[in-house]
């Protein structure tokens, strides 16, 4: 049987706004010299938070909620899971041991571009699944904060997938029943009490998160954060 590209390593599909080698070279040394309290493994939504290398959206967020911590940003614009996979099984996990990892990785599978026709949801929660396990085999003592796909737009089909793929996420975590694992779905908040879209929390109306929406993730992530290492 075939192996599904989901779950095949893959170094970058995409150009972005940014040189994704050149960030993935700088996040080893990063890993090899530092130990590090927080992880973030991601996309561009983790990538833009922080205002490293691209985007800024968040920066102010950030520091507030991450100021107290060693927090490595390993969020790279436009990747999809197995560019994630690739990353932390090249060095980007080295030499870590981190008290907690926020994973927020997915919603790429649905972006169709010419060089990606789009994954359907099954494909694109194996990619992910391989994705977090690896990730728990490498940092074996770390916990884990697993993010539910956020809202974008276009609602159909997109937002069709991005439900079917955030319903196989909880039930996974729900069956798996593990001490180390924490799923936060921010999805009511990202949108308004109708269940409509909410544009204003998005820097482009479309996918990425402003500071307004970074501030709801880092409100809810607040509480899960380990206790500052002194």
């Amino acid at each position: 049987m075939e192996k599904l590209r989901t779950c095949i390593p893959s170094v970058a599909i995409e150009k972005d706004c940014y040189d994704w080698k050149l960030r993935h070279e700088r996040k080893c040394r990063a890993a090899a010299n530092e130990r590090f309290d927080i992880v973030l493994l991601g996309d561009s939504l983790t990538h833009f938070w922080n205002g490293e290398d691209g985007q800024d959206f968040g920066s102010d967020s950030y520091a507030e909620l991450f100021g107290k911590y060693r927090t490595l940003n390993l969020g790279f614009g436009f990747d999809r899971v197995q560019n994630m996979l690739w990353r932390i099984t090249n060095g980007e996990l080295a030499n870590q041991s981190p008290q907690l990892v926020v994973l927020n990785a997915g919603t790429n599978q649905f972006s169709v571009t010419p060089n990606y026709d789009g994954d359907d949801a099954e494909k694109a929660f194996a990619g992910w699944q391989l994705l977090l396990e690896t990730a728990m085999r490498i940092l074996p003592a770390t916990c884990f904060v697993v993010m539910a796909l956020f809202p974008r737009l276009p609602d159909e089909p997109t937002g069709r997938c991005i439900a079917e793929l955030n319903a196989r996420i909880a039930f996974y975590c729900q069956e798996r029943r593990c001490a180390r694992l924490n799923l936060l779905d921010l999805t009511s908040r990202l949108r308004h009490a109708d269940g409509s879209f909410a544009p204003e929390l998005y820097a482009d109306g479309i996918c990425h998160l402003n500071n307004a929406g970074y501030r709801i993730w880092a409100d809810a992530l607040r509480p899960l954060l380990p206790p500052v290492r002194r």
